[in-house]
């Protein structure tokens, strides 16, 4: 059964639950082997099922429909609004136009054009699938006769040449059969003497005043959500289903009742739930209607309203709404009895009773009417009479009552177990992948929306939304995808940020991170409150040179709704700048990895030769030390953001995040290789997780070094060329790797030589004199020589250390001054 006995009903729902069903049966491996099966029904969920089936297995997939045409029953309007998402609001993006689909995809609009789009890919499928996909028009099923492990499937269909009757009974056997064969029809005649229209067909939608009535009056029974949207219908002066939507979620400052819907609503459904009504009209009293004034909503409608509309609702129980609708609907409908009641030439009644029939008018009318009802007693006039008390599904369900005996007390078992995720069903992100990655590998022909998206280069969007002190990430990349925009794959990037970057936290720095190195992205947001919040960290930035600011570009919020997920500012923070590290790790790998094996330095990013006997020696501390970053992220971040930035502190932690990535590569591999070198000749020397420093290097017998490799551009808008000696660096030795440093290694020995501060402590580790190495031409030529000359190098660097520091601690003469006193530091 596919969606028979579910609630809240909508094009788009039918559809994710079709998919969902054909994928988990994949999963739990009832599609494994080819088989016959057989689709009732080609609605929405039937085509969709259809589809999925053809698309995933090599079973021959029948489509029985009983008309001569699909989806016949969107087929019948222009007036009634398709939307994909709308049913969710008051959650955020639910304006998105876009169904996102990975089969049979649409966009919002009205019922014809929806149903169009997604017949004629049906179609495209059929054609590209065939012969395993097929379809029997006119074939109306009527009976499931079960037989073992497969069924017989009964049906008339029409007659076929030499066939003397107009239709024929016929026969088929298939091993799966889904029952997708909806709720049915809307009977033609509830009340005697009233002829229905259906709610799919424009007839049944209330026509603008034409008469000239000065009083029009219109009866609607029924509160589900058809006959909640034909009672805005009928007071509007000029419906119009989508500018009825637009009216009220395109408001300004709806958003401030958001959460006021959202926990009447919970309210509501559980209260239900136990078998106990709910009303929900005192609870919008109470709780919305003042704001609601305030926002000028209700003004709003009255100023559409139908001249003199008089309304009367006619419901079984005394509440008029349940929690059962759309609360979009429910709203509507709430503003549009205040918008009533706000003028006396318009009114609104509500009539509550279980028996409704038409009666002869009264001998002395009240007022003129063309049909006068009697409820409960009350007599009731109207030009109009809407009944919207939903379609038979009794009848649509009998011929299939031996099979489905039991089948709705299991449903309701499964929703009680699931509550609120049923719904709206959500497509899960396995779904979609597999069925994007099936049609890729089908050579499916795309949708025609995909087909435009494709000619203009396709964009990947993502909306940030801060909700609820969370942020709400959305669209077509998930937060650990980002890193797909650094690797210049062809596509853009559009991030969607709809408030100021104070309201994202440590997110909004991740972002301009992103932004900042993708060498296709923007950002959509206000560029008076983004600009100069991205300029000081990047090409503003005091820290390092070179980096364009990215591209902020005003623009109204696309509403992106795939895969929303709201996450803590902290944690979607360091999920970005997680995958960012990866990604610029990986970069630095894939560079070093074949330096170290061929000696290539492709773009001269390292910079300096080495020898191969070095380079051998350096390939497994490398090894070592990948292994370490890709165990320990926190590590990883510290060692890649002190290559860029001089500044440790808890402070530049975000500052120092956004210099790392693509554009600062360079200064990245060349400071990571100069420090392996190093260790090739330390030995001991190893990457570190805690302050200060991103590097430590034990000694043997004595206190271990913390040391900082460091490519930074500058030093708070200085270039480290000409601030590294006076810098207050925070470990015990610093290896620089700056352009223009050559004469370095002189004046830091000059800055030791000629200190006068005071004669520090044995255990102090700040500020009392570091081992400064810089890429020097002494430097230059050990590297090229290979690891003895390296290691003689730095063992005379040591030494002079030490002897100029013990010098301005304890002098003394002693011949054997530099041992004794290294065993003490």
């Amino acid at each position: 059964m596919l969606g028979c006995y579910d609630k809240r009903i909508t094009f788009y729902s039918q559809q994710v639950r079709a998919l969902s069903l054909v994928h988990a049966l994949h999963a739990e491996g009832y599609l494994s082997a080819p088989k016959r099966i057989a689709v009732i029904g080609a609605g929405a969920a039937g085509v969709t099922a259809a589809a999925a089936l053809a698309l995933i297995t090599d079973s021959e997939v029948v489509l029985f429909e009983r008309s001569h045409e699909l989806m016949p029953i969107q087929k019948a309007t222009l007036r009634r609004n398709i939307d994909p998402h709308i049913f969710d609001w008051p959650e955020w993006d639910t304006d998105d136009p876009l169904a996102d689909l990975p089969i049979l995809d649409w966009t919002a609009g009205p019922a014809q054009g929806v149903r169009k789009a997604v017949a004629s890919e049906f179609e495209r499928m059929v054609g590209a699938l065939s012969p395993r996909l097929k379809k029997r028009m006119r074939h109306r099923v009527t009976a499931i006769n079960p037989e073992r492990k497969s069924f017989e499937l009964v049906f008339e269909r029409d007659a076929e040449p030499g066939e003397v009757e107009d239709s024929v009974e016929d026969r088929d056997r298939f091993d799966i059969v889904f029952i997708a064969i909806g709720f049915g029809l809307e009977p033609t005649q509830t009340l005697v003497g009233i002829q229905n229209q259906s709610y799919w067909s424009d007839a049944g939608v209330p026509v603008p005043e034409f008469e000239g009535r000065t009083k029009p009056r219109f009866f609607i029974s029924g509160n589900g959500d058809g006959a909640l949207i034909d009672f805005v219908a009928s007071a509007s002066m000029d419906f119009d289903h989508a500018r009825m939507i637009a009216t009220i979620t395109k408001h300004p400052g709806i958003e401030e009742i958001f959460d006021s819907l959202q926990a009447i609503d919970l309210r509501a459904r559980g209260v239900e739930a136990s078998g106990e009504r709910f009303d929900l009209v005192a609870a919008y009293d109470a709780e919305v209607l003042s704001k609601l004034k305030t926002l000028g909503l209700i003004q709003a409608v009255v100023g559409r309203l139908r001249p003199g509309v008089q309304l009367v609702l006619q419901t079984r129980h005394p509440e008029i709404f349940t929690a059962a609708t759309s609360v979009l609907n429910r709203l509507a409908a709430y503003i549009t009895m205040k918008a009533c009641e706000a003028r006396p030439q318009h009114s609104f009644e509500h009539i509550h009773c279980t028996d409704v029939r038409i009666v002869a008018p009264p001998e002395e009318s009240p007022y003129e009417a063309t049909h006068w009802l009697e409820c409960s007693g009350m007599t009731v006039g109207a030009h109009s009479v809407i009944i919207r008390r939903g379609p038979n599904q009794t009848a649509v369900r009998a011929p299939f009552a031996n099979v489905l005996s039991g089948f709705e007390e299991e449903h309701q078992t499964w929703l009680n177990l699931h509550g609120d995720a049923t719904l709206v069903p959500r497509l899960s992100t396995e779904a979609r992948g597999f069925f994007e990655s099936r049609a890729r590998e089908m050579h499916l022909p795309s949708a025609p929306r995909a087909q435009m998206a494709t000619a203009a280069l396709l964009t990947d969007s993502i909306q940030i939304r801060p909700v609820h002190g969370g942020v709400r990430w959305s669209g077509s990349m998930a937060a650990p995808e980002v890193m797909a925009a650094w690797s210049n794959t062809g596509s853009q990037l559009h991030i969607f940020c709809t408030d100021d970057p104070s309201s994202y936290g440590p997110v909004a720095t991740a972002i301009v991170r992103l932004a900042t190195h993708a060498s296709s992205c923007k950002i959509i947001a206000d560029p008076a409150r983004w600009r100069f919040f991205a300029e000081r960290l990047s090409s503003e930035s005091l820290h390092a040179e070179g980096l364009q600011l990215p591209e902020i570009e005003a623009g109204a919020s696309t509403a992106v709704n795939r895969n929303p997920v709201t996450d803590d500012p902290g944690e979607l923070a360091r999920t970005i700048h997680k995958v960012l590290d990866s990604w610029t790790l990986d970069a630095i790998d894939n560079h070093i990895t074949e330096y170290l094996a061929t000696g290539r330095d492709s773009g001269r990013r390292v910079g300096f030769n080495a020898a191969i006997t070095l380079r051998v020696r350096m390939r497994p501390i490398w090894l070592r030390w990948k292994a370490s970053f890709d165990r320990d992220e926190v590590m990883r971040a510290r060692f890649l953001r002190l290559l860029v930035c001089a500044l440790d502190d808890d402070d530049s932690i975000e500052l120092a995040h956004v210099l790392v990535g693509p554009a600062k590569l360079t200064s990245l591999v060349r400071g990571t290789t100069v420090a392996l070198a190093i260790a090739a000749a330390w030995e001991t020397l190893a990457p570190c997780d805690l302050a200060p420093g991103n590097l430590l290097r034990s000694r043997a017998g004595a206190t271990s070094w913390t040391g900082h490799t460091c490519a930074a551009d500058q030093v708070d808008g200085v270039p480290m060329s000409l601030c590294a000696a006076r810098y207050m660096w925070q470990t015990q030795f610093v290896i620089l790797s700056v352009r223009g440093s050559i004469d370095l290694a002189m004046r830091a020995e000059e800055a030791f030589s000629s200190t006068d501060q005071q004669q520090p402590n044995f255990t102090e580790s700040f500020g009392s004199g570091q081992i400064i190495m810089s890429i020097d031409a002494a430097l230059t030529k050990a590297l090229e020589t290979g690891p003895a000359e390296l290691a003689l190098l730095l063992d005379g660097i040591e030494r002079a250390h030490f002897a100029q520091l013990i010098q301005k601690i304890e002098p003394q003469g002693e011949e054997h001054a530099y041992d004794v006193q290294e065993e003490k530091l």
